[in-house]
């Protein structure tokens, strides 16, 4: 059976990425693994799948170098909250013949946050995790979208 060929014709834009397909899927299991220990605060089981020089990006615009920065970075901010529930749409890894030295994760979710003044935010998350070949994350890439804060 031949693949098929996808019929874009010529792209206004520049992909960097074809022939994306399916990646390993553990790698996905260790993304879900990450986000169950955000969500039950026990983010020192995470650090290890961070390499040494991560870099990362949030959606207000701050922009992290190195483990220590990162998880320190994470940490703070779930400590500012009571609780964390996180709800997961879809998340799947991709890989490129074009980058065979790395493979993306791509997960988007709902975290539902309870601060500590009691107000209950919920954000929409995508985040984008870049694994090397010995498995670790060097980029990660946040985004977010805020639905209005429901009062207690």
């Amino acid at each position: 059976a031949k693949q098929a060929k996808s019929n874009m014709g010529d792209p206004p834009y520049k992909i960097d990425n074809k022939n994306l397909s399916i990646g390993d899927m553990a790698l996905a299991q260790k993304v879900l693994r990450a986000w169950k220990d955000y969500d039950d605060n026990t983010l020192d089981n995470a650090g290890s799948l961070l390499a040494d020089d991560v870099m990362a990006t949030f959606p207000d615009g701050t922009m992290i170098k190195g483990k220590d920065n990162f998880m320190k970075y994470v940490k703070d901010y779930r400590n500012s909250l009571t609780s964390a529930t996180s709800e997961v749409h879809a998340c799947t890894t991709l890989k490129s013949p074009d980058h065979p030295e790395r493979q993306v994760e791509a997960i988007w979710g709902v975290e539902t946050d309870v601060l500590k003044d009691g107000t209950t935010t919920k954000i929409h998350l995508n985040e984008v995790w870049f694994f090397n070949k010995e498995g670790k994350v060097f980029e990660f890439h946040q985004f977010a979208a805020k639905d209005a804060v429901e009062k207690k």
